[in-house]
């Protein structure tokens, strides 16, 4: 019995990869576009006591000054739904804490932006019986219900780690179904900036083993 009622939520680890890297010959000029309409529109850039990570963005703003990220998402067939920048500052030197995205939206591709180099992700295999106990939460980015996975994340490795990756030269297909922290090495620079993207159309065919 779960306490967040879901279909496949969370993903099944044995079925579905953490990730699936994409192919990307244009991530140069979508970063050089990105970085260039956030100093121009935000100061995300210099925000370095902001600890709230996600910034929701209105697409149609970011979208006019992106055409080659528009191009991109083109070419492989997967329309826009919403776009966000996840901004990891000097203030965060501990990670993002561990979570799991609400069932509203499976899969999303991130984009490496600027810094990315020491900075990795990690997905965890949680047991049920153990998110069940950890109970659950308000999502800040939605009206959704998720798992209270904050109370685990110092001791994240005592459960079965099933990928740890370094998003610095491709975008991926990340999986948020799966218990995940972001977590920075001591020689991390900040900010660390991605783009993420979030497709009208689940790309969970993308994610299968």
């Amino acid at each position: 019995m779960k306490l967040i009622d879901c279909d496949n939520y969370p993903s099944d680890t044995d079925k579905e990869l953490a990730y699936a890297e994409l192919e990307c010959p244009t991530l140069a000029e979508i970063q050089q576009e990105v970085l260039s309409w956030l100093r121009q529109n935000t100061n995300l850039l210099e925000s370095a006591d902001d600890k709230s990570y996600w910034h929701t963005i209105q697409g149609t703003d970011i979208v006019r000054a992106c055409p080659k990220l528009v191009e991109y998402m083109k070419s492989i067939k997967s329309p826009i739904r919403e776009i966000a920048i996840g901004v990891l500052t000097q203030s965060m030197q501990t990670g993002l804490h561990l979570h799991m995205d609400s069932c509203s939206l499976q899969t999303k591709i991130n984009f490496p932006v600027l810094n990315t180099e020491q900075v990795y992700t990690e997905w965890y295999d949680i047991p049920i019986d153990v998110l069940n106990q950890l109970g659950i939460r308000d999502d800040a980015k939605t009206t959704d219900k998720v798992y209270n996975l904050y109370k685990i994340h110092d001791t994240a490795t005592d459960y079965d780690r099933v990928a740890r990756y370094n998003m610095h030269t491709k975008p991926i297909v990340f999986n948020s179904w799966i218990p995940h922290r972001v977590m920075p090495e001591t020689t991390a620079q900040y900010p660390r900036v991605i783009l993420s993207v979030m497709p009208v159309k689940e790309l969970t065919h993308l994610l299968q083993k």
